[in-house]
Protein backbone atom coordinates (compact mmCIF):
# COMPACT_ATOMS: atom_id res chain seq x y z
CA UNK A 1 0.00 0.00 0.00
CA UNK A 2 2.77 2.86 1.14
CA UNK A 3 4.62 1.97 -2.95
CA UNK A 4 1.31 2.26 -4.21
CA UNK A 5 0.94 5.40 -2.32
CA UNK A 6 4.45 6.86 -3.52
CA UNK A 7 4.09 5.70 -6.87
CA UNK A 8 1.07 7.96 -6.87
CA UNK A 9 2.72 10.70 -5.44
CA UNK A 10 5.05 11.09 -8.54
CA UNK A 11 2.75 10.61 -11.40
CA UNK A 12 2.66 13.78 -13.54
CA UNK A 13 -0.08 14.49 -15.64
CA UNK A 14 -0.08 14.08 -19.40
CA UNK A 15 -1.55 17.40 -20.85
CA UNK A 16 -3.55 16.14 -24.54
CA UNK A 17 -1.46 17.18 -27.44
CA UNK A 18 -3.34 19.49 -29.89
CA UNK A 19 -5.47 18.88 -32.41
CA UNK A 20 -4.28 19.96 -36.09
CA UNK A 21 -6.64 22.88 -37.56
CA UNK A 22 -9.34 21.98 -40.06
CA UNK A 23 -8.17 24.60 -41.98
CA UNK A 24 -4.88 27.25 -41.62
CA UNK A 25 -5.18 29.85 -44.07
CA UNK A 26 -3.49 33.51 -44.29
CA UNK A 27 -6.23 35.09 -46.86
CA UNK A 28 -4.73 38.20 -47.71
CA UNK A 29 -1.80 40.65 -46.73
CA UNK A 30 -2.15 44.25 -47.52
CA UNK A 31 0.86 46.71 -46.65
CA UNK A 32 -0.26 50.56 -46.27
CA UNK A 33 2.85 53.12 -46.19
CA UNK A 34 2.53 56.36 -44.74
CA UNK A 35 -0.13 55.46 -42.10
CA UNK A 36 0.86 57.13 -38.90
CA UNK A 37 3.74 58.81 -39.83
CA UNK A 38 5.92 59.18 -43.04
CA UNK A 39 7.68 56.05 -44.65
CA UNK A 40 5.82 53.59 -41.64
CA UNK A 41 4.42 50.54 -42.49
CA UNK A 42 0.77 49.53 -41.84
CA UNK A 43 0.50 45.56 -42.81
CA UNK A 44 -3.01 44.03 -42.37
CA UNK A 45 -3.57 40.39 -42.49
CA UNK A 46 -6.77 38.39 -42.95
CA UNK A 47 -6.49 35.11 -41.54
CA UNK A 48 -8.43 31.79 -41.00
CA UNK A 49 -7.77 29.51 -38.59
CA UNK A 50 -11.00 26.58 -38.34
CA UNK A 51 -11.75 24.05 -36.26
CA UNK A 52 -15.02 21.95 -36.06
CA UNK A 53 -14.05 21.36 -32.20
CA UNK A 54 -12.82 24.64 -30.90
CA UNK A 55 -9.24 23.92 -28.51
CA UNK A 56 -10.05 24.81 -25.12
CA UNK A 57 -7.19 27.53 -25.53
CA UNK A 58 -7.68 30.36 -26.92
CA UNK A 59 -5.96 30.98 -30.67
CA UNK A 60 -3.80 33.26 -28.95
CA UNK A 61 -2.21 30.74 -26.93
CA UNK A 62 -1.68 28.21 -29.37
CA UNK A 63 -0.99 30.35 -33.07
CA UNK A 64 1.71 32.73 -34.14
CA UNK A 65 1.85 35.38 -36.99
CA UNK A 66 5.32 36.06 -38.06
CA UNK A 67 6.08 38.75 -40.27
CA UNK A 68 9.70 37.87 -42.54
CA UNK A 69 12.06 39.95 -44.54
CA UNK A 70 13.74 39.51 -47.63
CA UNK A 71 16.02 37.78 -46.45
CA UNK A 72 14.07 34.99 -44.69
CA UNK A 73 14.75 36.99 -41.17
CA UNK A 74 11.52 37.67 -38.63
CA UNK A 75 11.24 40.89 -38.13
CA UNK A 76 7.92 40.43 -36.23
CA UNK A 77 5.08 38.59 -34.26
CA UNK A 78 1.48 39.28 -33.58
CA UNK A 79 -1.00 36.57 -32.08
CA UNK A 80 -4.65 37.05 -32.59
CA UNK A 81 -7.59 39.02 -30.58
CA UNK A 82 -9.38 36.36 -28.62
CA UNK A 83 -12.51 38.59 -29.21
CA UNK A 84 -14.91 35.94 -30.67
CA UNK A 85 -15.05 31.90 -30.68
CA UNK A 86 -11.61 32.26 -28.92
CA UNK A 87 -9.73 34.13 -31.76
CA UNK A 88 -10.81 31.15 -34.29
CA UNK A 89 -12.65 31.06 -37.65
CA UNK A 90 -12.31 34.43 -39.46
CA UNK A 91 -10.05 37.14 -38.18
CA UNK A 92 -7.38 39.80 -38.31
CA UNK A 93 -3.95 40.61 -37.23
CA UNK A 94 -1.62 43.91 -37.82
CA UNK A 95 1.92 44.41 -37.68
CA UNK A 96 3.18 48.07 -37.79
CA UNK A 97 6.33 49.49 -38.21
CA UNK A 98 8.11 52.24 -37.65
CA UNK A 99 10.07 54.31 -40.66
CA UNK A 100 13.19 52.43 -39.20
CA UNK A 101 12.25 49.44 -39.19
CA UNK A 102 10.32 49.57 -42.33
CA UNK A 103 11.04 46.77 -44.92
CA UNK A 104 12.03 47.13 -48.38
CA UNK A 105 9.08 48.01 -50.72
CA UNK A 106 7.88 45.91 -52.63
CA UNK A 107 10.50 43.27 -51.91
CA UNK A 108 10.02 39.42 -51.23
CA UNK A 109 9.00 39.34 -48.04
CA UNK A 110 7.00 36.65 -46.32
CA UNK A 111 3.84 36.35 -43.53
CA UNK A 112 3.61 33.09 -41.71
CA UNK A 113 0.83 31.60 -39.38
CA UNK A 114 2.22 28.59 -37.60
CA UNK A 115 1.19 26.77 -34.35
CA UNK A 116 2.86 27.86 -30.86
CA UNK A 117 6.70 25.16 -30.92
CA UNK A 118 5.94 25.15 -27.08
CA UNK A 119 2.74 23.82 -27.70
CA UNK A 120 2.12 19.87 -28.09
CA UNK A 121 1.05 19.31 -31.11
CA UNK A 122 -0.70 15.96 -33.03
CA UNK A 123 1.11 15.61 -36.25
CA UNK A 124 3.92 17.91 -35.71
CA UNK A 125 3.28 21.87 -35.85
CA UNK A 126 0.99 23.40 -38.00
CA UNK A 127 2.22 26.02 -40.56
CA UNK A 128 1.04 27.94 -43.88
CA UNK A 129 2.19 31.14 -45.06
CA UNK A 130 2.11 33.57 -47.92
CA UNK A 131 4.24 35.94 -49.62
CA UNK A 132 0.99 37.08 -51.94
CA UNK A 133 1.16 40.72 -51.13
CA UNK A 134 -0.55 43.42 -51.95
CA UNK A 135 1.38 47.40 -51.61
CA UNK A 136 -0.19 50.52 -51.74
CA UNK A 137 1.61 53.39 -50.89
CA UNK A 138 0.35 57.50 -51.11
CA UNK A 139 0.03 60.46 -49.33
CA UNK A 140 -1.72 60.34 -45.72
CA UNK A 141 -4.54 61.61 -46.48
CA UNK A 142 -5.03 58.78 -49.92
CA UNK A 143 -3.51 56.25 -46.85
CA UNK A 144 -5.91 57.09 -44.14
CA UNK A 145 -8.71 56.46 -46.69
CA UNK A 146 -7.56 53.15 -47.92
CA UNK A 147 -7.06 52.26 -44.64
CA UNK A 148 -10.54 52.82 -43.24
CA UNK A 149 -12.43 51.49 -46.79
CA UNK A 150 -10.48 48.22 -45.76
CA UNK A 151 -11.40 47.67 -42.01
CA UNK A 152 -15.32 48.50 -42.85
CA UNK A 153 -14.67 45.79 -45.76
CA UNK A 154 -13.11 43.35 -43.13
CA UNK A 155 -15.61 44.22 -40.95
CA UNK A 156 -18.30 43.33 -43.14
CA UNK A 157 -16.81 40.01 -43.76
CA UNK A 158 -16.38 39.44 -40.12
CA UNK A 159 -20.31 40.00 -39.37
CA UNK A 160 -21.23 37.49 -41.91
CA UNK A 161 -18.61 34.91 -40.67
CA UNK A 162 -19.48 35.51 -36.44
CA UNK A 163 -22.95 36.17 -37.43
CA UNK A 164 -22.38 39.87 -35.02
CA UNK A 165 -23.12 43.27 -35.94
CA UNK A 166 -19.63 45.37 -36.19
CA UNK A 167 -21.22 48.22 -38.20
CA UNK A 168 -23.49 51.41 -37.98
CA UNK A 169 -24.72 54.32 -39.84
CA UNK A 170 -23.91 57.58 -38.44
CA UNK A 171 -25.02 60.63 -40.41
CA UNK A 172 -25.07 58.65 -43.27
CA UNK A 173 -21.79 57.53 -43.07
CA UNK A 174 -20.87 53.66 -42.40
CA UNK A 175 -18.93 53.77 -39.35
CA UNK A 176 -17.78 50.78 -36.90
CA UNK A 177 -20.69 50.24 -33.53
CA UNK A 178 -19.39 49.78 -30.44
CA UNK A 179 -18.44 45.78 -30.90
CA UNK A 180 -16.38 46.96 -34.07
CA UNK A 181 -14.24 49.12 -32.16
CA UNK A 182 -13.85 46.81 -29.26
CA UNK A 183 -11.79 44.46 -31.84
CA UNK A 184 -10.50 46.92 -34.48
CA UNK A 185 -9.15 49.50 -31.89
CA UNK A 186 -6.88 46.67 -30.26
CA UNK A 187 -6.18 44.73 -33.73
CA UNK A 188 -4.86 47.63 -35.56
CA UNK A 189 -2.47 49.83 -34.34
CA UNK A 190 -3.28 53.48 -33.92
CA UNK A 191 -6.74 53.39 -35.06
CA UNK A 192 -8.32 55.74 -33.13
CA UNK A 193 -5.40 58.48 -33.80
CA UNK A 194 -5.08 57.73 -37.22
CA UNK A 195 -8.52 57.43 -38.53
CA UNK A 196 -10.77 58.34 -36.29
CA UNK A 197 -13.85 58.84 -38.50
CA UNK A 198 -14.14 55.05 -39.13
CA UNK A 199 -15.32 54.97 -35.70
CA UNK A 200 -17.68 58.02 -35.97
CA UNK A 201 -14.91 60.72 -34.74
CA UNK A 202 -15.50 63.73 -37.32
CA UNK A 203 -12.16 66.30 -36.85
CA UNK A 204 -12.41 68.36 -39.81
CA UNK A 205 -9.39 71.11 -39.13
CA UNK A 206 -9.65 74.86 -39.82
CA UNK A 207 -8.16 75.98 -43.03
CA UNK A 208 -7.31 79.17 -41.36
CA UNK A 209 -5.50 80.74 -38.79
CA UNK A 210 -8.32 81.11 -35.55
CA UNK A 211 -7.26 83.28 -32.55
CA UNK A 212 -7.66 81.65 -29.42
CA UNK A 213 -10.87 82.57 -27.59
CA UNK A 214 -11.03 83.64 -23.91
CA UNK A 215 -13.00 81.94 -21.48
CA UNK A 216 -16.66 83.87 -21.15
CA UNK A 217 -15.96 85.60 -17.95
CA UNK A 218 -11.85 85.56 -18.47
CA UNK A 219 -11.49 89.44 -18.50
CA UNK A 220 -13.52 89.69 -15.05
CA UNK A 221 -11.00 87.04 -13.69
CA UNK A 222 -8.31 89.55 -14.90
CA UNK A 223 -9.46 92.59 -13.36
CA UNK A 224 -9.67 90.48 -10.15
CA UNK A 225 -6.52 89.55 -10.47
CA UNK A 226 -5.33 92.96 -10.94
CA UNK A 227 -6.25 93.81 -7.21
CA UNK A 228 -4.79 91.11 -5.37
CA UNK A 229 -2.52 92.14 -3.00
CA UNK A 230 -3.36 95.44 -2.94
CA UNK A 231 -5.32 97.82 -0.13
CA UNK A 232 -8.27 97.08 -3.10
CA UNK A 233 -7.75 93.28 -1.73
CA UNK A 234 -11.31 92.27 -0.05
CA UNK A 235 -11.33 88.24 -0.23
CA UNK A 236 -10.44 87.91 2.83
CA UNK A 237 -12.48 89.50 4.89
CA UNK A 238 -15.35 88.47 1.77
CA UNK A 239 -14.48 84.94 3.05
CA UNK A 240 -15.13 85.84 6.64
CA UNK A 241 -19.05 87.62 5.46
CA UNK A 242 -19.27 84.33 3.44
CA UNK A 243 -19.74 86.83 0.09
CA UNK A 244 -17.92 86.72 -2.71
CA UNK A 245 -15.08 89.17 -3.14
CA UNK A 246 -16.99 91.40 -5.71
CA UNK A 247 -19.94 91.31 -3.61
CA UNK A 248 -18.38 93.22 -0.75
CA UNK A 249 -16.32 95.66 -3.17
CA UNK A 250 -19.77 96.42 -4.59
CA UNK A 251 -21.46 97.11 -1.62
CA UNK A 252 -18.40 99.41 -0.18
CA UNK A 253 -17.63 101.23 -3.55
CA UNK A 254 -20.97 102.35 -4.74
CA UNK A 255 -22.60 103.35 -1.67
CA UNK A 256 -19.31 105.81 -1.48
CA UNK A 257 -19.87 106.81 -5.22
CA UNK A 258 -23.63 107.61 -4.29
CA UNK A 259 -22.85 110.10 -1.21
CA UNK A 260 -19.62 111.75 -3.39
CA UNK A 261 -21.96 112.85 -5.77
CA UNK A 262 -24.74 114.12 -3.28
CA UNK A 263 -22.59 116.12 -1.70
CA UNK A 264 -21.71 117.61 -5.06
CA UNK A 265 -24.81 118.20 -5.87
CA UNK A 266 -25.67 119.88 -2.62
CA UNK A 267 -22.59 121.68 -1.83
CA UNK A 268 -21.22 122.78 -5.18
CA UNK A 269 -24.97 123.05 -6.77
CA UNK A 270 -23.41 120.82 -9.59
CA UNK A 271 -26.20 118.66 -11.77
CA UNK A 272 -24.95 118.35 -14.65
CA UNK A 273 -21.08 118.55 -13.91
CA UNK A 274 -22.28 115.76 -10.80
CA UNK A 275 -23.24 113.36 -13.78
CA UNK A 276 -19.88 113.76 -15.98
CA UNK A 277 -17.58 113.43 -12.99
CA UNK A 278 -20.13 110.08 -12.11
CA UNK A 279 -19.10 108.62 -15.46
CA UNK A 280 -15.39 108.31 -14.49
CA UNK A 281 -16.11 106.46 -10.96
CA UNK A 282 -18.67 103.96 -13.01
CA UNK A 283 -15.75 102.95 -14.77
CA UNK A 284 -13.14 103.09 -12.69
CA UNK A 285 -15.19 100.83 -10.24
CA UNK A 286 -14.53 97.72 -12.88
CA UNK A 287 -10.74 98.37 -12.18
CA UNK A 288 -11.25 98.17 -8.25
CA UNK A 289 -13.08 95.04 -8.29
CA UNK A 290 -16.53 95.44 -8.89
CA UNK A 291 -18.22 93.11 -10.73
CA UNK A 292 -18.76 93.56 -14.73
CA UNK A 293 -22.53 92.88 -14.29
CA UNK A 294 -22.96 95.68 -11.55
CA UNK A 295 -20.69 98.04 -13.82
CA UNK A 296 -22.47 97.73 -16.72
CA UNK A 297 -26.36 98.08 -14.60
CA UNK A 298 -24.43 101.07 -12.89
CA UNK A 299 -23.60 102.52 -16.47
CA UNK A 300 -26.72 101.89 -17.15
CA UNK A 301 -28.78 104.24 -14.93
CA UNK A 302 -26.08 106.72 -14.91
CA UNK A 303 -26.93 106.96 -18.73
CA UNK A 304 -30.71 107.67 -17.96
CA UNK A 305 -29.86 109.93 -15.25
CA UNK A 306 -27.39 112.08 -17.78
CA UNK A 307 -30.24 112.00 -20.62
CA UNK A 308 -32.65 113.51 -18.09
CA UNK A 309 -30.48 116.25 -17.01
CA UNK A 310 -29.99 117.22 -19.85
CA UNK A 311 -32.29 117.14 -21.93
CA UNK A 312 -34.94 118.48 -19.06
CA UNK A 313 -33.52 121.43 -19.26
CA UNK A 314 -32.29 121.12 -15.51
CA UNK A 315 -30.44 124.14 -14.52
CA UNK A 316 -26.78 123.59 -13.46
Amino acid sequence: MLALMGTLLFVVPVMAAIPQPDSLEIQEVTVYENYHSDYDQLYIVKYYIGYADLPSDSANKLFLFRLFDKDGDPVAIVRAYPYHDKGYSLGVVAFWLDPDDALDWESNIAVHLTGDPLVDWEGGIPSTSTDIITWRTGSASEVHEWVAAKILSLAAELEQDWGVSLTETSQGTTVLNSEGQAYFQVVIPYLTDTVPYVIGRYVFGPDYPIDPKPAPDSYADELRDGVAGTIFDLSGPARSLGITQGQLTAALYYPFVIGFIILLIMRAKLRRGAMLIAWPFVIAGSFFGVPLFITILAAFFCLLATVWLFYKGVAT
